[in-house]
């Protein structure tokens, strides 16, 4: 722009020269006042032209921090832009966060609104309850109320525990399962303190009640307990001193006369009481064994003589087989009398009258070459009732027996002893033929004066 004033400037002086060349300035006043006002008017011109050039300049200064003010705020913008997306990102991950802890807490959570609807309600509270599942910021179809009307008064009700904020339990059924739910809820208030629902938190304490009610009568079984081996204690002296005279009484009397069975049936009676009262001792309270080497086929001989009068008394034949090599085992003598004897008054109580007794010990060989494995196998097997197939999973069980007479601890301490002294014990039985307890022991060989 400013070559273009230089040039004007030039063109005006050499118009003014080339006038010139042809008349003399000073000749013609008309040619004066002409140069006069051409050079009035380029001056004006260039004036003109300067003024744009400032104009033009201070217009480029003003583009050029309009531009950098611009740029500014678009990275300022970026910034902003990058931050709000983080928060969003952190928001909605805070958000899945506490949305996965809510649907696999252990408890069930539900929110109800101030009219009482539903506006959460978790996996758990949702099967426990039997209610839909509402999930939280997710849109519903309508509201809707607690279905069950018991829960629905007892979450609405301020009064009650599970609308305050303690703790009510209540009968529920699910499913056709009966439950127990502990209620627990808390008032919900917006930022400004309005009241604007309620919190609930449900547990199922059905588990917790059963074990609870379990400890409460295992409570009472052990004050029970404790109850009857205080009276064995006592019933067990005068027992032995009954059995002592009604021995003496019967070798007193003749033989086969009333007195003399009648003196029999108390010995025979007091015998099986007595066996009563030691089970009861040993359930309550079970010795810890000694160990000594002890000869099984002696202890067989002396219950089956204890046994003598009542398998005589109900006509029970008595085999005893024992073909047991060095029938030696490692144990405690006067529980494996107890565990033996009732074993074999086991048996004769399911022969009423008649029948077979068989007693039997062998020595067992080991599969793999046929050879003795130092251990050896007691077995009792009788002709009575048997034992029904459902029933013999329970047989070993505490108090379990199907004889209405029986106590149901014989078994069961029968296997308290063989788990003692190391040993396995297996039964067969079937229905109205016999049964047969098979008691396999570990031998130690000859040991002197074992007995």
């Amino acid at each position: 722009m400013a070559g273009d004033m230089d040039e004007m400037r030039s063109g005006a002086t050499t118009g003014s020269l080339a006038a010139g060349g042809n008349v003399p300035a000073a000749s013609s006043p008309q040619v004066q006042a002409q140069t006069s006002a051409s050079a009035g008017e380029a001056g004006l011109l260039l004036e003109a032209f300067e003024t744009f050039t400032r104009v033009s300049t201070s217009l480029e200064s003003a583009f050029e921090q309009l531009k950098e003010r611009a740029e500014r705020l678009s990275e300022e913008l970026e910034v902003r832009n990058r931050q709000l997306k983080r928060s969003l990102r952190e928001r909605a991950e805070a958000r899945n966060y506490l949305r996965r802890i809510l649907e696999h807490l252990p408890c069930g959570v539900m929110v109800l609104d101030t009219r009482g609807n539903v506006t959460l309600c978790n996996p758990v509270a949702a099967a426990l309850l039997g209610e839909p599942e509402v999930r939280p910021n997710r849109a519903r179809p309508r509201a809707r109320h607690v279905r069950n009307r018991t829960l629905r008064e007892c979450f609405m009700n301020p009064h009650s525990p599970a609308g305050a904020s303690g703790e009510t339990e209540i009968a529920h059924e699910i499913h056709g399962q009966k439950r127990i739910l502990a209620l627990s809820g808390t008032p919900l208030m917006d930022s400004a303190g309005s009241h604007i629902g309620t919190l609930h938190i449900i547990r199922d304490v059905t588990q917790i009640k059963a074990l609870e009610e379990q400890n409460k009568r295992g409570e009472r079984l052990s004050a029970m307990g404790e109850m009857a081996v205080e009276l064995a204690h006592e019933i067990r002296n005068p027992l032995g001193s009954i059995e002592l005279f009604a021995s003496l009484l019967e070798n007193e009397l003749p033989r086969d006369t009333d007195p003399s069975r009648w003196a029999s049936n108390i010995r025979i009676g007091s015998r099986s009481l007595n066996n009563i009262v030691s089970n009861m001792l040993h359930f309550a309270n079970p010795l810890t064994p000694t160990f000594t080497g002890v000869d099984l086929h002696q202890i067989v001989r002396e219950i089956l003589s204890f046994m003598e009068p009542i398998t005589s008394q109900r006509d029970i034949q008595v085999q005893v087989h024992l073909e047991a090599t060095h029938p030696t085992i490692r144990g405690d003598r006067e529980l494996l009398k107890q565990m033996i004897l009732n074993l074999v008054q086991n048996s004769v109580q399911a022969m009423p009258s008649r029948g077979s007794l068989i007693l039997r010990t062998r020595d067992l060989t080991s599969r793999l070459d046929n050879t003795q494995s130092g251990r050896m196998e007691l077995s009792i097997e009788d002709t009575g009732l048997g034992i029904a197939p459902e029933n013999l999973g329970r047989i070993f069980d505490p108090f379990f027996t199907t004889n209405k007479n029986g106590s149901g601890l014989g078994l069961s301490v029968v296997h308290q002893i063989v788990e003692q002294h190391a040993g396995i014990i297996t039964v067969a039985s079937e229905v109205n033929k016999g049964t047969v307890f098979t008691i396999a022991f570990q031998k130690v060989g000859e040991i002197p004066n074992a007995a």
